[in-house]
């Protein structure tokens, strides 16, 4: 498999050995990050530094969206936190479930998702939320009801799911329907759907599943590896980066080929948290990972 023409991954921020980072999110030069133990990292200056902001919880914190509204920030025990006025204030869940991802749009529209088919709405921006009904059995044909690991939720209101038998589960209309786009065996822990409908999702067992219609039909595609993949980002034009535990793929065709990147501690370690700066001037696309160790690292892809 060749290997991708990147910079040595550079490190950028580093914590202790018992330190990890779950979610990343940046929106121009503004950034967070959110990991174990209450632990909560923020950038002025588009991820080039980080500082430790003070802890204002003792939990562990897995998800954090930023940019179309208000900073939101979900927990291992149900807790929601929400951006206001430079600190984060926790509002009402109504759940203990762990909650695994957040996401919303600039309408206010926002959904967390997690443990045992716990989805969560709010219409408002994330300052009150209520349940999303499932009907699980019907979707898997069992009594079961799946964790749901990634979500996202885009400006016209379309809502995508991911999780536990492969599942990918949509709504055109923000929830008032539901259908089920995908089913399988492999948990997806990571979804990346871009503007002009093509994405993909990512997971256990080297899973690699795309679409070209905005969620609405997927394909399975031929994978490098049988390791696990925590997240994924694309673009329109085809770039493709995967993250993982001792895993980190790229794939400038679409998902057709894939290049396997190396070099510090991509082979030995994990990186969850996936973002890559917007900027259209720069000759290079920037990536910045957060994982293991409190660690956030950056990849320069030429």
């Amino acid at each position: 498999m060749p290997l991708l023409a990147v910079s040595e991954p550079a490190p950028v921020y580093r914590g202790t050995a018992h330190d990890a980072l779950f979610g990343l999110c940046l929106d121009g030069q503004q950034g967070v990050a959110v990991g174990g133990a209450g632990l909560v990292l923020e950038t002025a200056d588009g991820g080039l530094s980080w500082t430790e902001m003070p802890a204002f919880a003792n939990t562990a914190l897995l998800d954090v969206s930023c940019g179309s509204g208000p900073n939101l920030i979900v927990s291992q025990g149900g807790a929601i936190f929400r951006a206001n006025d430079g600190s984060y204030q926790a509002v009402d869940s109504g759940t203990d479930a762990r909650l695994l991802a957040v996401d919303s749009n600039s309408s206010g529209l926002a959904y967390a998702v997690g443990a045992f088919g716990t989805i969560l709405r709010s219409d408002d921006g994330g300052l009150t939320w209520e349940p999303v009904p499932m009907d699980w059995e019907a979707i898997l044909n069992d009594f079961v009801e799946p964790h749901l690991y990634d979500v996202q939720v885009d400006e016209a209101g379309v809502v995508t799911l991911v999780g536990e038998f492969e599942l990918v589960v949509r709504s055109p209309d923000g929830g008032a329907t539901w259908e089920t786009a995908h089913k399988g065996e492999a948990s997806l822990f990571g979804l990346s759907l871009t503007a002009d409908g093509s994405g993909f999702a990512v997971g256990q067992e080297g899973k690699i599943i795309r679409t070209s219609d905005g969620g609405v039909t997927w394909s399975e595609v031929e994978s490098p590896t049988g390791g696990i993949l925590l997240n994924v980002w694309s673009s329109a034009q085809g770039e493709v980066l995967i993250s993982g535990i001792r895993n980190m793929l790229h794939s400038s065709d679409g998902g057709s080929t894939w290049n396997l990147i190396e070099g510090g501690d991509l082979n030995t370690g994990w990186y969850q948290g996936l973002v890559v700066v917007d900027d259209d001037s720069a000759s290079s696309t920037t990536a910045l990972l957060a994982g293991h160790q409190g660690s956030i690292i950056k990849l320069e892809m030429n």
